[in-house]
């Protein structure tokens, strides 16, 4: 017997064997297989062979046709609908447009970070403008006094040098509250800042009742200290008090009192009698953390029309203006306060201003590494090196000396703010007279500059703008007047020095900082990756879904060329 193959030609067919025995109900069996079974496995075979091969649908279990062109055909699948088709490729164009517009977006323009940068915007209706009212950090405010433990024998022999002993830290808890804030047509913004200090014992390393022996503030500062000629307009028991102050420095000069005093105020009888000549004095008592009466009033932009100068100031106590330096680029106030700074400016690593009114001057901060602060990536900012230089050294200061003279301007290291303190001779320069000359050191013993303790930085957050961890460090100093008896003129004397740091963050406001910038460094991730693999995701599969209409298209074409014709055509 012979069998046809799929390609028509005939094969052998095995020899049939003897027939199997057949059980009592004339069932065949082989063992335990019954016929029933093999016939359903014969008609399986053959129809596995009609499927492969194409056999004729009516092909049985006998001998097998071969199938004609017409029985290849396969059923035709229903079309779907037009619509369905038309939106499933609408989607895909859609999804593929959007990734691609996102992809450019991401990767030619700062649109991302100028989205983030607009949410720090101050602004009454975000939430986060409560934190601005009242920072959620207070940092800590420490002073270090400089006592002088052998100025008597200093003045009987100037050939000694002075010696210095730092006394502190006195470490206090700073509260800033901005109060009476008015908007003006949102663009900027109006208020009073309030700053309380709360004494730290546990926190600080000397006492408030030590007793220190520190330069007499109002001797130095008050012009009337330096002769006696300008005081004959006066009453004679003051002229008599000030004339006495010019020729007995001994006396006069520096006083011996509670460091507690020293910081938070006393009375004294040469600052009591400058207070009837300038009027204008806004403390009540010499102190160095005395109360201002009254507190700073300021202006500062709110970043909605400029982001780029965002929290920089406007005003700063009514004035636009310092009017203290003969150069009119130097006055301006512009800068922030230092507590966050323009988001975008911090993103691409500019440099960015600070105004400090204590430094009667602009600060310029300027890139210096990538680090990490409070958990989160940070841009390190430290001060410009040349902002304390002067003019003879870096000729852009030059507009921050009034005097004819480059000689008689401040040396490198010491900056004159004499202009801004109604003309009382003090100077501000880094603590331990760091970055300074080394002739400014020389007078001294017990000075140690390092770099470490005594420099300043800023670490802020590159895509917010708020500084997350800083270090402020100046030094305060007095510098002896032409006229001042049994000292030098020009010598540079410190009085104290002041450092001010961040804590570390915790609760729920760590949590908020952590959780928002890794998630917007995550999203930012998505977008410039994700965005260009799914452009190409969708861009393949419109071309796979319009590759499989055109064979669609095809085999409709196919079907109705063979389709057959109607007699009456």
């Amino acid at each position: 017997m012979t069998r046809t193959m799929c390609d028509g030609k005939a094969a052998a067919m095995p020899a049939e064997k003897e027939p199997l025995p057949q059980d009592k109900n004339g069932g065949w069996s082989v063992g335990k297989i019954r016929r029933p079974f093999l016939e359903t496995v014969k008609k399986t075979e053959c129809r596995r062979t009609w499927l492969c091969c194409g056999r004729r649908k009516d092909a049985g279990a006998g001998t097998v046709e071969p199938a004609t062109p017409d029985d290849r055909q396969t059923t035709p699948r229903r079309p779907r609908s037009r619509v369905f088709v038309a939106l499933r490729l609408a989607a895909l164009l859609a999804a593929c447009m959007f990734s691609i517009s996102g992809s450019l977006i991401m990767w030619t323009t700062t649109a991302f970070d100028d989205f983030v940068a607009n949410q720090v915007i101050l602004d009454s209706s975000k939430g986060s403008f409560e934190w601005w009212i009242n920072p959620p950090i207070n940092p800590w405010f420490k002073v270090y006094i400089w006592n002088y433990t052998n100025w008597d024998e200093y003045l009987q022999n100037q050939s000694v040098k002075i010696q210095l002993q730092e006394v502190g830290p006195f470490t206090y808890k700073e509260v800033i509250r901005r109060e009476d804030i008015k908007f003006d047509r949102g663009v900027s913004l109006s208020y009073t800042e309030v700053k309380n200090y709360t004494f730290m014992p546990e926190l600080s390393g000397a006492d408030l009742n030590d007793i220190v022996r520190v330069p007499s503030l109002p001797f130095f500062v008050s012009p009337l200290a330096t002769t006696g000629h300008q005081v004959q307009t006066f009453t004679s028991t003051l002229a008599t008090n000030l004339a006495d102050a010019a020729v007995k420095p001994e006396t006069y000069s520096h006083v011996t009192l509670r460091a507690g005093d020293f910081i938070h105020g006393y009375d004294d009888p040469i600052f009591t009698m400058s207070k009837v000549i300038a009027s204008d004095v806004p403390m009540e008592q010499v102190g160095l953390l005395a109360q201002k009466k009254p507190p700073d009033t300021m202006e500062i932009l709110t970043g909605a029309s400029d982001i780029d100068r965002l929290s920089y100031f406007v005003s700063y106590n009514g004035k636009k203006s310092l009017g203290a330096w003969t150069d009119p680029a130097c006055n301006d106030v512009e800068g922030s306060d230092g507590s966050m700074f323009p988001p975008r400016k911090v993103r691409a690593k500019a440099p960015v201003l600070a105004f400090k009114a204590e430094a009667c001057r602009q600060i310029q901060f300027v890139f210096q590494e990538e680090t990490y602060a409070q958990g989160v990536p940070a841009y390190r900012y430290i001060i410009d090196r040349n902002t304390f230089m002067s003019p003879r050294t870096y000729p852009g200061n030059l507009c921050y000396c009034n005097q004819t003279d480059l000689e008689e301007c401040a040396p490198d290291g010491l900056f004159d703010t004499s202009p801004c303190t109604h003309g009382a001779p003090t100077l501000i320069s880094y603590p331990h007279f760091y970055l300074s000359e080394p002739a400014a050191l020389e007078p001294f013993e017990g000075l140690s500059p390092d770099a470490e303790k005594h420099d300043m930085s800023a670490d802020i957050h590159p895509r917010l703008g708020m500084t997350l961890q800083g270090k402020t460090r100046l030094q305060l100093n007095v510098r002896v007047r032409k006229g001042m008896k049994h000292l030098k003129k020009g010598l540079v004397l410190p009085v104290a020095w002041f450092a001010q740091d961040l804590p570390e963050y915790t609760g729920s406001f760590k949590t908020m900082l952590v959780m928002s910038t890794y998630g917007l460094n995550c999203l930012e991730l998505v977008l410039l990756y994700v965005l260009p693999v799914l452009a190409v995701l969708s861009a393949a599969l419109i071309v796979r879904r319009l590759a499989a209409l055109g064979r669609e298209r095809h085999a409709e074409a196919a079907m109705e060329l063979r389709a057959p014709t109607s007699p009456n055509s």
